[in-house]
C-alpha cells in the first residue's frame, strides 16, 4: 500500500492487525479504521467458509455512516460507498481498482455480530446493493401508504396476501373493478 498513513489525523500509520484467525488487515492506532484488501480476504473465505449458505440483507446493528466521500489509501481516487444492510445499517468504502475495503472502528466487529463478516465480497456487489435497494423502497412505500389508509392498511395487506393465493386473481380483480365502475355510474 503506498500511502501507509490514515488521514484522520497526521503522522497516523497503518499497523499489522489480524481481524480475524488467518486474515490480515492494516489498521490506524487512532481512530480503529481498518483496510482490508480483498486479495487476501477472498483466500481467507476459501479456506474458512468454503460452503456458506446464501445471504440476504437484513436489519443490522449499528449506525447510519455520515455521507462523506473517503479516499483510497492506495491510489487516493474516491472509494465507492456500498451499504451492508437494510435499516440501521452503515456503508462499506471500497476502491475497485485496488481491491481495498475501508472499515471505520468497530464495523468489522458489526459485520461480525450480524454473521456477515464471511460475505464482504457479497456485500460489494451490484445484486446484494439493488435488494437492499427494493427492499429500502418497498418499505417506503408501505409506510406512505400506511399513513393514507390508516388502520385500514392491516387489512388490505390481508385481503393482497389472499388475492395473491388465489389462481383466479385476475378475474377477482376484473370483477371488483367492474363493480367499483358500476356503482359509480349510478
Amino acid at each position: 500500500m503506498p500511502n501507509d498513513f490514515c488521514p484522520c489525523a497526521p503522522r497516523a500509520q497503518f499497523e499489522p492487525h489480524d481481524l480475524a484467525d488467518g486474515l490480515s488487515a492494516r489498521r490506524c492506532p487512532k481512530c480503529q479504521s481498518v483496510v482490508l484488501a480483498l486479495k487476501d480476504y477472498l483466500p481467507w473465505i476459501e479456506r474458512h467458509y468454503s460452503d456458506r449458505p446464501t445471504a440476504e440483507p437484513a436489519p443490522m446493528p449499528g449506525r447510519e455512516t455520515p455521507s462523506k466521500a473517503r479516499l483510497c489509501p492506495s491510489c487516493q481516487r474516491v472509494m465507492a460507498r456500498y451499504r451492508t444492510g437494510d435499516a440501521n445499517s452503515f456503508w462499506l468504502d471500497f476502491c475497485p481498482i485496488c481491491g481495498i475495503v475501508w472499515l471505520d472502528g468497530g464495523e468489522w466487529e458489526l459485520l461480525e455480530q450480524s454473521g456477515l463478516a464471511s460475505y464482504l465480497d457479497i456485500i460489494l456487489t451490484e445484486r446484494w446493493q439493488k435488494n437492499i435497494q427494493s427492499r429500502r423502497t418497498s418499505s417506503f412505500r408501505d409506510d406512505l401508504l400506511r399513513e393514507r389508509f390508516g388502520a385500514a392498511f392491516s387489512e388490505i395487506l390481508r385481503i393482497r396476501d389472499w388475492l395473491n393465493r388465489q389462481a383466479n386473481r385476475h378475474d377477482i380483480l376484473a370483477f371488483l373493478s367492474e363493480s367499483s365502475s358500476d356503482k359509480k355510474k349510478k
